[in-house]
């Protein structure tokens, strides 16, 4: 088990990516844009929300990877 430190609007998004997960593909929800509002207010709690090089570093990170996108 490895151990990361999160900031923020790091753990906003992982937040809203399970809730998502939860919501469409555990709960057998049919995929609705018009909530993803709900998902969007979950990612944007604490600041904005991770753009796509954030959210491929923090994929990255929690895998234990170095950041590839933030090192290019």
């Amino acid at each position: 088990m490895q151990n990361i430190t999160l900031t923020s609007r790091q753990c906003d998004t992982i937040l809203a990516a399970l809730r998502y997960y939860q919501y469409y593909r555990l709960q057998g929800h049919p995929f609705d844009p018009r909530h993803d509002h709900l998902i969007d207010e979950i990612a944007m709690r604490t600041g904005e929300a991770l753009d796509l090089a954030e959210v491929d570093d923090l994929c990255a990170g929690v895998r234990g990877n170095n950041h590839a996108l933030a090192a290019a």
